[in-house]
């Protein structure tokens, strides 16, 4: 029994060192990422919301992708189901950020443009608004279905290894954490440019 109070005991000793914010391990942490991640993502001060949901979306898709990559599960971004819904939300707030924001109505009058000219290019537009979140879910999906097999081939490789099982299985974990990271980016960067159009 004391035992179980000891180890209760050291762990709540611990903690305070981990989750005091300003001061703790944990707390310097999470703030020189999102100083980081601020960097990454060109954060300017005429366009807060738009690095608000790229960051929010980007560490979506990371938490998503490790969590199912560390919990022996299969990860959700790998999914066409899942990548499709969350393609159409991101989408979504970026055409009602565009159409909030008075960007629709240069497709529909300009100065000297002739009907059918506008009209061909309000179709050609129209396409293209309609078409992203397809682009992002196959780019994202298929990204990460194709980092998932190269490292399928390489733990395949892992019986011819010998003495060096252990650095290529490693070798293979950090290409996976590769992957994910940078098919977050890019996908939460394309959410960013489509919300500053």
């Amino acid at each position: 029994m004391s035992f179980i109070f000891l180890d209760v005991l050291v762990f709540i000793f611990l903690l305070q060192y981990l989750f005091c914010f300003f001061e703790g391990f944990l707390g310097s942490f999470i703030m020189g990422f999102v100083s980081f991640l601020m960097v990454v993502f060109s954060y300017s001060v005429s366009l807060p919301m738009s690095y608000m949901i790229s960051l929010f979306t980007f560490l979506v898709l990371l938490v998503f992708c490790f969590g199912g990559y560390f919990s022996y599960s299969f990860c959700v971004c790998g999914m066409l189901e899942f990548t499709l819904i969350f393609s159409l939300v991101a989408w979504f707030a970026t055409f009602l950020v565009m159409i909030c924001s008075l960007k629709v109505s240069v497709y529909f009058s300009k100065f000297g443009d002739f009907f059918l000219k506008t009209f061909s290019m309000l179709l050609v537009e129209l396409v293209s608004e309609l078409s992203r979140p397809l682009a992002l879910t196959i780019r994202l999906t298929v990204n990460v279905m194709v980092g998932h097999l190269i490292v399928g081939s390489l733990y395949m490789l892992i019986d011819y290894m010998g003495e060096f099982f252990v650095s290529f299985l490693i070798f293979a974990i950090l290409m996976e954490c590769f992957v994910f990271f940078i098919q977050s980016y890019i996908f939460s960067r394309l959410v960013y440019l489509y919300l500053n159009e």
